[in-house]
């Protein structure tokens, strides 16, 4: 996948979108928007996920 594609990822349990900001060797860094401040605090809006856990959105 290139950088910009929209994917979806699973993180602690509950669905998001993102967009892709960089790749890695076997993962993504990821951009995405959350609602819960638990989340934003922990991960400021981006998170490094698996290839293998990311898919693509349509």
């Amino acid at each position: 996948m290139d950088i910009g594609t929209s994917v979806s990822f699973v993180l602690e349990g509950q669905t998001y979108t993102g967009t892709i900001a960089k790749s890695y060797t076997n993962s993504y860094l990821i951009n995405f928007n959350s609602t819960d401040p638990e989340i934003i605090d922990k991960y400021h809006n981006k998170v490094i996920i698996s290839q293998k856990k990311v898919q693509a959105v349509k």
